[in-house]
């Protein structure tokens, strides 16, 4: 196992004995491994057509994604879902947590900023349950397109993807048989599960 990842498990083990009883004060972090399911895109994902092409349509799987996540919290009541790749910052809910993120993306025609001006622009809101020792919830990922000039052509439609996940709280006794394993846990996951890989 290199060092780096060997930090990186210890502090991950370190973080899992602080956090004692229900929620989490500022410095403390909860693990948890997730398990999202399929993805489901409206049919502005597809333009310019509006259904799944024919070879990806009738497309199924009972295989689902895993990944871990922590969460923890710091100063002014702000939350953080740091996905190994990504970090979204929320706030505690009546069931648990929401977290959101947003890029903004603008291009112009014209190297010197001239032209029609085109804005994507991709939100995040991932909803987390909890339930005891469990996770469950949906992250959305909405792409919208903006423009603004004399060349923008038809609007281009919303695609928006969610996704379903559960999970469940990991213990440090857990976190360090995947440690010594050396497995990968701290993985890229779905970007429609938090950003894009």
């Amino acid at each position: 196992m290199s060092f780096a990842k060997t930090l990186q498990c210890a502090a991950i083990v370190a973080g899992a004995l602080g956090v004692v009883g229900c929620g989490i004060s500022p410095g403390d972090y909860v693990i948890y491994r997730v398990s999202p399911g399929v993805t489901e895109q409206t049919s502005g994902c597809y333009y310019p057509d509006s259904d799944p092409p024919p070879n990806q349509a009738s497309d199924d799987t009972t295989i689902r994604g895993s990944s871990t996540w922590i969460i923890y919290a710091s100063i002014n009541d702000a939350y953080y879902l740091d996905s190994g790749s990504n970090t979204l910052e929320g706030v505690a809910t009546d069931t648990g947590y929401q977290f959101t993120g947003k890029t903004v993306d603008v291009q112009y025609d014209m190297p010197d900023g001239t032209g029609s001006k085109r804005t994507t622009t991709d939100s995040y809101t991932i909803d987390v349950i909890v339930d005891g020792d469990a996770i469950s919830g949906s992250s959305v990922w909405k792409t919208t397109f903006g423009c603004a000039g004399t060349t923008c052509g038809d609007k281009i439609p919303t695609c928006t993807r969610t996704t379903d996940f559960v999970g469940t709280q990991v213990d440090e006794m857990s976190l360090i048989t995947i440690c010594k394993a050396n497995t990968p846990r701290l993985h890229r996951h779905s970007r429609a599960l938090v950003m894009a890989n």
